[in-house]
């Protein structure tokens, strides 16, 4: 049996993590596994203590798998304080590649294509890598040299216990061939609620009319006709024949010079690849076929862990259709909490309107005066972010603000929410996406979120693209109500964002009417004794909330946990 003392690094636990690491021990004798328990706990941590304690006991080896860049980062941060865990970070070569011919191309078929070229041809000055170092705890982006650390990570990966990764590789082809090599006993993967989304994402896949005919309208009329023939029919969307489009774009690119050669190869790639094809502007929609199902990509294991902090047994149950194993670490009280829905507000889209959108941008910017440290607000959409700019919202805050762009790349991201943290003894907001990376993923502990506001239901248009991915939820799910559970889920996680630990406070707003509809989804901790107000009562409510509590001494109590407080 393991000693998890022997295993965990610092002089204490927090609350409910020592029954989290024996949970997790337990999950790891066989089978699928869920553990429901609050961010903040000190996940990480615990999940490496158990790495730590099976990989030394049996040679055990281990996918550790979590969501974003910023988490693979933050996981061998911690991997550091534990001396018997050895681990390598599985990253792209969007984050590793530093040829800058590879680099400046942001979509991946196009990158992977122009990378092979370039080592086809012994023209990448960087490739064959060389391995000048191999840690302990090896994570390529830190390392600097004139070699390629993606190959590089790729040699040496056979040596490590274990491998953490964002999970979207998970389903990338040359790199799941890596890790079969690397022959994996258990797969642990945290988030685990985004899993079957990001599983989706290899049936439907969708590209922007704009960008593709910026380049086939110069190349064929053919195409510049098509894009009117829908316009003049006034027909919303037109499933195109798969067998039609492909002649169309063969015969587009057949003259295309030969600087378009990486574009044809991938833009036909992706129409044979698909099994039906709908043009809805703006987007080209993209349905596959699919090897496998995910449980069978799970069932490889000797053991799955899913570990989730907003994942309910009735849903885990309904979204994985595979026999669980089901264990909730409950903390009814979590953090210094006043939760709120609005009941007089509503981002609906019929009833949407420009007075609305001037009567909550006015209201979030007296809201953040009253906010002691900073303030995260995050929208169902894009749509509803520009929304509430076009109200004038720049000009009627004071404090900085951060804006989360569609457009950003990780690292332009990472750097913008590192500058919005550095600031929060002055204050500052931060508007973004719910379910996009700064609403999930990220940790604000003490003052650098203390405030979060949820503006909007994330509820699925009612479009082609919307409908179709319904019916993929349906097909492999029991769900009910699988739109409605995918818009809760995302507004819960965003709303957590400030409560991060037991002394963390948090003063959480869920700004549209319909998020009655998620009480039953919430944590308890955020749960209790949560009102309904109209959306002018939040003022005096953070007025009240704030003067009663005093945040700068609970911070100071923050910053000074020891570090797997934040994991």
């Amino acid at each position: 049996m393991c000693k998890i003392e022997d295993h965990f690094p610092y002089p204490t636990m927090r609350r409910g993590q020592a029954e989290f690491i024996n949970a997790v021990l337990r999950s790891l004798k066989g089978g699928i596994n869920v553990i429901e328990a609050p961010s903040g706990l000190g996940k990480t941590s615990g999940v490496l203590s158990a790495i730590s304690c099976l990989s030394e006991l049996e040679g055990a080896k281990f996918i550790y798998a979590v969501r974003t860049h910023s988490q693979v980062s933050r996981v061998m941060e911690e991997c550091l304080k534990f001396p018997k865990v050895k681990m390598i970070a599985l990253r792209g070569k969007g984050e590793l590649c530093i040829n800058w011919k590879v680099r400046r191309i942001k979509n991946n078929f196009l990158m992977n294509m122009k990378c092979e070229e370039l080592r086809k041809l012994g023209s990448c000055p960087y490739y064959p890598p060389k391995i000048r170092e191999a840690r302990r705890c090896h994570d390529p982006i830190l390392l600097k040299g004139n070699y390629c650390p993606y190959y590089s990570s790729l040699g040496i990966i056979n040596g490590y216990d274990a491998v953490v990764l964002c999970y979207p590789y998970l389903f990338e082809e040359e790199l799941y061939s890596v890790l079969r090599g690397f022959n994996p006993d258990y797969l642990i993967i945290d988030e685990a609620h985004n899993l079957r989304r990001f599983w989706f994402s290899r049936i439907v896949a969708t590209l922007e009319l704009e960008k593709l005919e910026r380049v086939l309208s110069s190349l064929c009329e053919r195409w510049s006709d098509l894009m009117r023939s829908l316009q003049r029919s006034g027909m919303q969307s037109l499933e195109i024949p798969r067998n039609y489009l492909i002649y169309l774009l063969r015969e587009c690119l057949s003259s295309s010079p030969k600087s378009f050669e990486h574009f044809s190869k991938w833009i036909l790639s992706e129409v044979e690849g698909s099994k039906r094809i709908i043009l809805e502007p703006p987007n080209l929609i993209l349905l596959k076929e699919v090897d496998g199902s995910l449980e069978e990509s799970l069932k490889r294991f000797k053991s799955v862990l899913l570990i989730s902090g907003t994942w309910s047994e009735e849903v885990a149950r309904g979204e994985v259709l595979e026999e669980l194993n089901y264990e909730r670490i409950s903390l009814d009280r979590w953090g210094e909490v006043a939760s709120f829905i609005v009941r007089d507000f509503t981002t609906r889209f019929e009833e949407r309107s420009r007075l609305e959108f001037y009567r909550v941008a006015s209201t979030l910017a007296e809201l953040s005066e009253a906010v002691v440290g900073n303030m995260g607000i995050f929208t169902s959409s894009y749509e509803v972010l520009q929304g509430v700019l076009d109200a004038g919202f720049e000009n009627m805050v004071e404090k900085p603000l951060f804006i989360e762009r569609k457009d950003m790349d990780s690292h332009e991201l990472s750097k913008m929410i590192s500058e919005f943290k550095s600031m929060s003894s002055i204050g500052a907001i931060l508007l973004g996406v719910q379910g996009g990376r700064s609403s999930e993923g990220e940790d604000f502990p003490g003052l650098q979120m203390t405030a979060s506001i949820v503006l909007g239901l994330q509820l699925s248009k009612p479009n082609t693209l919307g409908r179709v991915q319904e019916i993929l939820w349906r097909k492999y799910t029991r769900l009910e109500d699988p739109t409605l559970i995918n818009a809760c889920r995302s507004a819960i996680q965003a709303a957590a964002r400030p409560v991060r630990a037991q002394d963390d406070i948090g003063f959480i707003a869920f700004v549209d009417r319909r998020f009655s509809y998620c009480l039953g989804m919430m944590p308890p901790w955020m749960r209790r004794g949560i009102k309904y107000v109209r959306l002018e009562d939040l003022v005096p409510s953070a007025q009240e909330f704030f003067y009663r509590r005093s945040p700068m001494k609970r911070v100071d109590v923050a910053e000074d946990m020891p570090s797997s407080s934040e994991s």
